[in-house]
């Protein structure tokens, strides 16, 4: 919430006559506030955290979003949020000093400012319109608001909660053949109602294009493999269709990178390597991200997560599988200070102060430090998941969730059980290692 906007509420409702039951609420998303308001009913879950906010009458709403980019997490706690408020009353407000949401439920009918409207769209159009309250200036613009969004396509509607799934074609030239080939795309398209009649679609970076509702329903349903004239359409077909223009071959680059940029392969990636670093933030002191390097000839570091369990030192490194269920590789990492060679094997160098078995060590098993120490890798451990298509970041999170706590995962999870005899005295400095490498043979 912004300054300003913070205190426009303080201010507001100091002025009104006093009483517990007016709530500010806010939606935010990583630290940044999407929309605040003030309402007339508590809108926390009737269990859990609620109490605590009580006190203060402060209403907080965290969203945590998850790496499916096809879904509007902002939306999703709107309803929630909403779904609460309907659990305590049959009436109730959302408001700030210039205008205000009625929502009411009476016999199993919905109704918004006075209009009748199905509990679907309520859900639908709630969003937004509580998105766009700090940005009106009076009563009138809100009913002019409520009045579009009641009157948009169920289609539409939906779309605009959870983006439209568009595929494309981009030709390329082949300069080995010389041939024109054509290359795929998948992306996610934001559109915005912009009038009763009118929905735009963002084919870029702050240009958006305007097409009349029924053009676009059919646009929608042909991106869900409807059959009619927007099957198959490309990007350069739908400006030309709204401006009556053609973009320039500039132009159209400009199109295609952003929308490349967008695709949902891409985007849910993103978001799950997000996930990745946010864990390292979380857990600082427990899980790290530092560089791995397997080959003995030549740089080839990969990013790994580093975990610091209750009994060992773990890594989980990308494997490169792409197949959605097994693309990372565990390792368990022992420090080898902790042992003295004797003969063929490596000797527990704290019999009585440690739980270590004694090891015969390869000297692939090897890896150095920053500074020269040396270390021995156990593994690849296999780990599996349940499905696939698990993307890649929550791959890494899994695995590490599941280590940070290794006794128990050690007796639950096949794979890691006989790892619990390996406890040693001395454990890796994970502050002080960035870069972990195997040991090259002179």
């Amino acid at each position: 919430m912004t300054v300003s906007r913070a205190t426009t509420l303080a201010t507001f409702r100091s002025k009104l006559p006093a009483q517990e039951g007016i709530y500010n609420v806010a939606l935010i998303l990583n630290g940044r506030t999407l929309t605040s308001f003030l309402s007339s009913v508590n809108t926390t879950s009737l269990t859990g955290r609620y109490r605590y906010n009580n006190g203060n009458n402060a209403n907080t709403h965290s969203i945590r979003t998850g790496y499916d980019q096809s879904i509007n997490y902002y939306a999703r706690n709107v309803v929630t949020l909403l779904n609460n408020c309907l659990k305590r009353a049959s009436v109730f407000a959302f408001f700030d000093e210039n205008c205000k949401i009625m929502i009411q439920k009476h016999e199993k009918k919905y109704y918004i400012n006075g209009n009748q409207i199905t509990k679907s769209l309520l859900n639908g159009i709630l969003p937004s319109v509580l998105m766009r309250m700090p940005l009106l200036k009076n009563q009138e613009e809100m009913e002019k608001q409520i009045n579009i969004a009641i009157n948009t396509d169920p289609v539409i509607a939906a779309a605009i909660v959870n983006k439209v799934e568009y595929n494309f074609f981009i030709t390329e030239h082949d300069s080995k053949t010389n041939l024109k080939t054509l290359r795929p795309v998948s992306t996610l398209l934001n559109i915005e109602k912009t009038s009763k009649d009118t929905t735009a679609i963002e084919l870029y970076e702050g240009v958006w294009i305007g097409l009349k509702d029924s053009q676009i329903k059919s646009f929608i349903n042909s991106c869900k493999g409807n059959k009619n004239k927007f099957l198959g359409i490309s990007p350069q077909e739908l400006y030309y269709m709204s401006r009556g223009e053609v973009l320039s071959d500039s132009q159209l680059k400009v199109v295609h990178a952003f929308l490349e940029q967008n695709r949902k392969s891409s985007l849910v990636e993103k978001r799950s390597m997000e996930l990745f670093e946010g864990l390292t933030e979380r857990f600082k002191g427990k899980i790290y991200s530092i560089l791995t390097n397997f080959s003995t000839t030549e740089t080839e570091e990969k990013k790994t997560m580093a975990v610091r369990g209750k009994i060992l030192d773990w890594i989980v490194v990308d494997s490169g599988g792409g197949g959605g269920r097994q693309d990372v590789s565990t390792f368990a990492v022992i420090d080898l200070s902790n042992y003295v060679k004797e003969e063929k094997y490596f000797v527990n160098r704290f019999p009585e102060e440690s739980k270590l078995s004694n090891v015969n060590i390869n000297i692939s098993s090897t890896y150095t430090g920053d500074k020269g120490e040396e270390y021995y890798l156990m593994g690849p451990i296999c780990i599996d998941q349940q499905h696939t298509g698990i993307s890649l970041g929550d791959q890494f999170a899994a695995r590490a969730m599941a280590l940070l706590n290794d006794i128990h995962s050690c007796r639950q999870v096949s794979t890691l059980r006989g790892y619990e005899k390996f406890q040693p005295k001395i454990r890796v400095d994970w502050d002080a290692l960035s870069v972990l490498s195997r040991k090259r043979i002179s």
